[in-house]
């Protein structure tokens, strides 16, 4: 799916584009009420530092928290909290490999589905 919404931040504007329509909308934080801007900060950094424990829970999700507040603290809009690890084809392929009994059964089907390629086993020797 598309994005429905183009996003641009200058200054205290924010240019919004309906991708749909092709609508244009410009907004200033400073024409915004004094009680509304002073509401925003605080509403801005809980979004910004949830944004950065989403999919992830206990001690990664303080870390990553962390990593966020700390960049903010060093001037740096642009930090990311780490990436969640990553599954590769060859773990798949490896923990197919070790697997035994109903789990290999399991793997295997589950493997097909996602169409990896089932690494040729080796029977035991006789």
């Amino acid at each position: 799916m598309a994005k429905k919404l183009e996003k641009k931040i200058e200054g205290t504007n924010v240019t919004l584009t309906e991708e749909t329509l092709k609508k244009v909308l410009t907004y200033d934080f400073t024409t915004l009420p004094k009680e509304i801007q002073i509401k925003f900060g605080p509403f801005g950094l809980g979004h910004k530092l949830g944004d950065a424990a989403a999919g992830k829970v206990g001690q990664e999700a303080i870390d990553a928290i962390n990593k966020v507040w700390t960049g903010l603290m060093a001037g740096d809009w642009s930090v990311r909290a780490p990436q969640g690890e990553k599954v590769s084809v060859k773990s798949l392929q490896d923990f197919y490999m070790a697997a035994q009994g109903k789990e290999k059964s399991i793997a295997r089907s589950l493997l097909e589905k996602l169409g990896v390629k089932i690494p040729d086993e080796v029977p035991p020797a006789a």
